[in-house]
């Protein structure tokens, strides 16, 4: 890795430029919070299909099917912060656009696709290339604890805090809500404008020529199968996100006023704040629970959490009981997030991160808005709970053929291999 010698204490600079990542984070998931969870809102109060309802999450989440890719090859070309910076500046415009649309009462149905695909697809840019500033400020000893920060704090904003919130400001007038997420984007870019320095790959700034898109696309593809562990946890976590989008896009439906549930959107925040919650407790549980369980048992555990979460309301009409497997789902995909993203970082390159985080976002996400189709046409066909039914089911087969596909060996042998390389500590590489 290549490096500078640029005065000042490497460790102090690259502490502040994290904690200015962590920040910027921890403003854009609450954003993400309040918004995902007033975009269905508006739809509701525009049609009672489910079909049409669901339709905003599989706008929302269609970016990461066909342009996970693109973004991993555009983190490792250009300077990641600044792509960061910029998508945050694009999602407040198109919120502010859609709160204009909301307070004029002229906002149709497609309208509202439209604003939540720009906001899908500015989110796979920023999120694609966030995870791949992380090892360029943090030290490799400290990888696990980092990511354990950011997924606690961006599960406790995104899931915990955001929901309840944006219940609370939709209940004050849905252009509240959407114009809240607009806020939060804004002072998400004025958070990583405090970080210092240039955030390009170290292969593209020592380099002259640039591999065309293709070619540096099938490379990621190709490092990816290469590995066995990080391609079965990639298929693993693929199936659960799809099962995740099909979750959340009747959610809403089962669980708002006429629904089974008969909440209000204030209650319905609650209820999804119930997942951040879990995910909080799971996410600063991991460090401690990989010591002392190894990562399969870690992971396996966290995908039985994720079955419960969509086998409640396929069985119960109990707001309470939901809540509860609320929680443990969230949990689940806290422990997961940490325990996979750590891993990640010890082993891709950092020249390669960029790219494997899109594949990696291709995988696990693309997946979501497929997830939303199949539910929103189950929903509208049999009804909203062979919807839970559904993903309860692909959760448990999913869970026994990882238990068959990786064992506890093969992961002990990919962290011994990543603790035997001899890549330093990052440096003043990053920050001129």
């Amino acid at each position: 890795m290549p490096t500078n010698t640029q005065p000042g204490d490497p460790t102090t600079v690259g502490a502040r430029n994290f904690r200015a990542l962590w920040a910027g984070a921890a403003v854009t998931n609450l954003a993400d919070g309040v918004v995902k969870l007033a975009l269905p809102l508006v739809a509701v109060s525009m049609t009672d299909s489910p079909a049409l309802v669901a339709g905003v999450t599989l706008a929302n989440t269609l970016p990461w099917l066909f342009l996970s890719l693109p973004a991993g090859v555009l983190a490792d070309r250009v300077d990641r912060r600044h792509l960061i910076m910029t998508m945050a500046a694009v999602r407040a415009l198109a919120l502010a656009v859609l709160v204009g649309g909301v307070l004029a009462d002229v906002l149709p149905l497609a309208g509202l696709y439209a604003g939540a695909l720009l906001l899908g697809t500015a989110e796979v840019f920023a999120d694609t290339t966030r995870m791949s500033v992380v090892p360029m400020v943090v030290p490799r000893n400290r990888m696990e604890s980092a990511f354990a920060k950011l997924t606690a704090t961006e599960t406790a904003a995104n899931e915990f805090i955001g929901p309840p919130l944006g219940g609370l400001l939709a209940a004050a007038g849905l252009a509240v809500a959407l114009g809240a997420g607009a806020v939060g984007y804004a002072g998400a870019l004025l958070a990583l404008a405090i970080m210092t320095g240039h955030y390009r790959s170290g292969r593209h700034r020592s380099t002259a020529s640039t591999p065309g898109l293709r070619a540096e696309i099938w490379e990621g593809v190709q490092y990816v199968w290469r590995e066995r562990v990080l391609r079965t946890l990639l298929l693993v976590a693929g199936a659960a996100s799809g099962c995740w989008a099909a979750w959340t896009a009747v959610i809403v439906v089962y669980a708002v006023a006429p629904g089974p549930l008969d909440l209000s959107r204030s209650e319905y925040g609650l209820l999804i704040g119930a997942l951040g919650l879990g995910g909080v407790v799971g996410a600063s549980a991991a460090p401690a629970l990989i010591r002392r369980l190894g990562r399969q048992v870690v992971l396996v555990t966290s995908m039985a959490c994720f079955a419960v979460l969509l086998a409640a309301p396929a069985v119960s009409s109990s707001a309470r009981l939901i809540a509860v497997a609320t929680v443990l789902g969230g949990a689940g995909s806290g422990a997961w997030n940490v325990t996979y993203s750590s891993l990640r970082a010890l082993v891709v390159p950092e020249e390669m991160m960029g790219r494997y985080s899109g594949v990696s976002r291709l995988t696990s996400w693309g997946s979501m808005p497929l997830g939303a189709l199949v539910a929103g046409l189950t929903a509208e066909l049999i009804g909203v709970r062979a919807v839970f039914w559904g993903g309860a089911g692909v959760c448990v087969l999913v869970l026994a053929a990882t238990l068959r596909t990786v064992t506890s060996p093969q992961f002990r042998r990919v962290e011994a291999r990543a603790t035997a390389s001899d890549e330093p500590e990052p440096t003043q590489a990053h920050r001129s």
